[in-house]
């Protein structure tokens, strides 16, 4: 009689199980709102929300963005990056990129070195793929 038992491979394929990530999230598309304010005693100055007339030798305006989401409201957080469109002016580096705070809204100052009368330089506020735009004059 035969002591050994015939042993029974059994072989067991695992299957392999693919997980697939969920669908990353679409980048978020924001709303950005350039604006300038001079002061109240100088109203001639704002020619619209935002775009600011300044005199010549004041060389320096300040611009906020304000960033909102497709509800419209405000976004804590994002960076925004500051640009404009002439050689002779430069954001302060101090402010640029800024965060938005609560409200959603981040500054920085615009210097202008040697300003023209009639000279207009394109302020541009980016976040993501989203940006606003504003304006500064010289007369």
């Amino acid at each position: 009689m035969n002591r050994y038992r015939p042993v029974c491979a059994i072989t067991v394929a695992a299957a392999a199980l693919t997980v697939a990530p969920a669908s990353m999230a679409q980048a978020a598309t924001y709303t950005v709102k350039v604006t300038c304010a001079v002061p109240k005693l100088q109203p001639e100055r704002q020619l619209a929300p935002n775009h600011c007339l300044n005199y010549i030798p004041d060389n320096t305006q300040t611009f906020t963005a304000k960033v909102t989401d497709s509800n419209g409201r405000a976004v804590q957080g994002v960076w925004v990056t500051w640009s404009d469109n002439s050689e002779a002016a430069h954001f302060r580096l101090a402010n640029n990129p800024c965060k938005t705070g609560t409200n959603g809204t981040c500054s920085d100052e615009l210097l202008v070195r040697h300003p023209k009368r009639g000279m207009k330089i394109t302020v541009t506020a980016t976040v993501g793929g989203s940006s606003g735009v504003g304006y500064l004059s010289f007369s």
